[in-house]
């Protein structure tokens, strides 16, 4: 459970910051999107469209929450971007799962280990 919320965490991260580069978009779009985009599945998302997603809806409630009288729209913003980004994290969770990096994951993490880093061909000596 504890490395689910540090997944999860660690995505609201990132996803905050690339929301700030979404450019501007207009409040009939942000509407159009979220009413499209919350009566679809979220299983069937590539990991783009789980990102573009996330970083639409973040911009629309940010440009929602400048206007006093639209926190019912930031709101509903928002509550899209969390459930398309729990599948985010679902997934990331599963990898890490499927994969065995639990372990891996939770030691560095928690800063019991540095992460390996795979050096490519062009950095390696001869």
């Amino acid at each position: 459970m504890k490395t689910f919320s540090v997944v999860l965490f660690l995505l609201t991260v990132v996803s905050g910051a690339m929301a700030a580069q979404e450019p501007n978009l207009t409040p009939t779009v942000c509407k159009a999107d979220l009413k499209s985009w919350s009566a679809s599945k979220t299983e069937i998302l590539t990991i783009e469209q789980i990102n573009e997603r996330m970083n639409t809806m973040f911009a629309c409630a940010d440009e929602a929450g400048h206007h006093r009288h639209n926190d019912k729209k930031m709101l509903a913003y928002l509550e899209e971007f969390y459930r398309v980004h729990s599948e985010l994290a679902n997934r990331a969770f599963d990898f890490i799962t499927e994969h065995g990096l639990q372990a891996q994951f939770g030691q560095e993490e928690n800063g019991q280990s540095k992460p390996q880093v795979a050096l490519n061909k062009a950095d390696r000596k001869p």
